[in-house]
């Protein structure tokens, strides 16, 4: 069976549903992209390496992983620690803004409990492993290089890497920082799925093509391109193509982008082409902005 790991954080999501209400869910950008791509094709085998406390919201957490058929196999404990939390605010058009609380985040420890583990060993039977930008920023910035230096080893051992660069400019100590993972990924992943925004934010370049050829010089090898309503373009190893996004109706864009990547990886770990991905991607993100929260019903 084919193995996907996702690497990262899930949080305790709070979001309104009104004056004085707020809902409780849980959702993080790359388990947002596990439970996406179970869900897109469910005959995968999908877990997410992270790790949580033993609080009973940690408790409650994994159970909604379990119901998701998210496997919790490389989701290690830390029972000094507790999830991070954050609030959503959305305007008129659906654009969200996030308000963390993440510090003593335990997820900030899961490479060193993998490494502790000998879990490794384990994360490198898979298939596929997916990974975002923020899954790097949470860490230590002395094990910033030792985890790329252990995604390199993976890939070199055949397992594929996806990345999103999902820039969250607070966790970066610098915009400088956070350039030079996106240039050392490039090299290591086998497919990139950065969004308009982080491009502008870590390239210094507008438009979406200029972005593409940008990276296509950085050495990536695989690319889907997410620009809000306009074209994604998808780079396949040989030329660009580009794809217009369905008709949406935004209410809350938070999961868009996870949703995308969610279809794009389980397409393509399918036997789709990349711009048949995209298009699949494409499709469920679209349905995924039209509903409140990262994470909609099933």
């Amino acid at each position: 069976m084919t193995r996907v790991t996702a690497i990262g954080e899930c949080m305790v999501e709070l979001s309104p549903t009104g004056p004085d209400a707020l809902r409780q869910r849980f959702a993080g950008d790359a388990y947002n992209t596990a439970v996406y791509l179970k869900r897109s094709r469910p005959a995968l085998e999908v877990g997410f390496l992270t790790v949580t406390g033993t609080d009973p919201l940690s408790l409650q957490m994994r159970q909604a992983w379990r119901a998701e058929g998210v496997d919790d196999g490389l989701a290690f404990v830390d029972p000094t620690r507790r999830p991070a939390l954050y609030l959503i605010e959305t305007d008129a058009r659906g654009e969200r803004r996030f308000h963390y609380w993440r510090s003593e985040s335990a997820a900030r420890g899961w490479l060193t409990a993998l490494q502790a583990d000998g879990g490794a060993e384990r994360l490198a039977r898979s298939d596929l492993i997916y990974l975002s930008g923020i899954s790097l920023a949470i860490l230590p910035p002395d094990q910033l290089e030792p985890a790329i230096d252990l995604l390199r080893g993976l890939g070199r051992a055949g397992a594929r890497i996806a990345f999103d660069p999902n820039l969250r400019p607070v966790l970066w100590p610098s915009p400088a920082a956070a350039r030079h993972v996106l240039e050392a990924m490039a090299g290591v992943a086998d497919m990139v799925l950065p969004s308009r925004q982080d491009l502008q934010a870590l390239l210094g370049l507008d438009d979406p093509r200029d972005q593409m050829e940008a990276l296509i010089g950085l050495g990536v090898k695989e690319a889907a391109l997410t620009a809000e309503a306009d074209d994604c373009l998808v780079y396949d190893g040989r030329r660009i193509v580009a794809l217009s996004p369905p008709p949406a109706r935004a209410v809350d864009t938070s999961g868009g982008g996870d949703s995308f990547n969610g279809a794009y990886l389980a397409a393509r770990l399918t036997g789709s082409e990349p711009a048949g991905a995209a298009a699949q991607g494409l499709a469920l993100a679209a349905r995924v902005v039209e509903q409140p929260g990262a994470l909609i019903p099933a």
